[in-house]
């Protein structure tokens, strides 16, 4: 849907600096808004005085047409979209680009271990996230790809929004804290949803407890490795132990993301005869 169909809905868009490595900012665009009010929002989001806006194909625009529901969008304060410089060097061009959802109840470390990926810092306090975006070019396999991060809200608060941040993914990361035997059951919820909306999708599933840094606790809330591969293997999901401190397997986490999304995307290669089924090695 995009704001040019006369649609009263809105539609919500990305917006980052026009730099490498921008955290985005979610903006809600309402139908019949005016462009440089558009503008004056997402400068305002972002710290900026915005004068040009592009698109994540490096496409200037100046109006509120082309905007569709959940658009990256580029916001400068003047120079040129900064990927074109790369561009011209051959990098980008072909870029796969994929869509994680972060997800997890409050406090298990969502932010932090996506602050970790994307910018290889350790953020002690942050204020409770609702939903950011974050996007981070990286090479996987010797294959460069585009990987959108959607860090997502974990309070009760924002039960009704999980299902927009599950649909239409990718894949998924489900975090948990090794200090909350709490924070794993309700991945339950998670699981329960994805079943739902996923029912002909095949969305692979990253399954990380976090917080591996610190010490098991004396009390009953400590969750054991064991504990945390068993409800993995319920979930048909891959099983890290993290450090969002120290750093411990977060690329790997998301890189391992990567490599799942490409696997369900790979197109089968059938034998080009029932007859000939077999290898001969000369």
């Amino acid at each position: 849907m995009n704001l040019a169909t006369g649609s009263t809905m809105s539609v919500r868009v990305v917006v980052h600096k026009n730099e490498p490595g921008a955290i985005g900012k979610i903006i809600v665009v309402k139908n019949g808004m005016e462009w440089n009010k558009l503008k004056a929002l997402a400068g305002k989001k972002l710290g900026i005085r915005a004068k040009r806006v592009f698109q994540a194909n490096g496409a200037e625009i100046e109006n509120l047409v082309s905007i569709q529901n959940n658009d990256q969008l580029y916001v400068s304060d003047g120079p040129n979209f900064f990927k074109e410089a790369s561009n011209r060097r051959g990098i980008g061009k072909g870029e796969e680009s994929y869509c994680i959802s972060v997800l997890g109840t409050g406090g298990v470390g969502k932010s932090a271990l996506t602050l970790r990926f994307i910018r290889d810092i350790f953020v002690e306090e942050w204020d409770p996230t609702i939903e950011d975006a974050y996007r981070k070019t990286v090479e996987v396999d010797s294959q460069m790809c585009s990987v959108e991060i959607l860090d997502t809200a974990g309070q009760d608060d924002f039960l009704s929004l999980r299902p927009q941040w599950m649909i239409d993914k990718d894949a998924y990361v489900f975090v948990y804290s090794m200090c909350s035997k709490n924070s794993l059951h309700e991945l339950e919820h998670f699981f329960e949803l994805h079943q739902q909306i996923n029912a002909e999708r095949n969305v692979p599933i990253i399954m990380v407890a976090n917080k591996k840094d610190l010490k098991p606790s004396k009390n009953k809330e400590w969750v054991s490795t064991e504990e945390g591969k068993n409800v993995a293997e319920k979930y048909g999901a891959q099983y890290y132990e993290t450090s969002a401190y120290s750093g411990e397997n977060v690329e790997l986490v998301f890189k391992q993301c990567v490599r799942d999304i490409r696997r369900g995307k790979a197109p089968v290669t059938k034998p080009s005869s029932p007859f000939f089924s077999f290898c001969v090695v000369l």
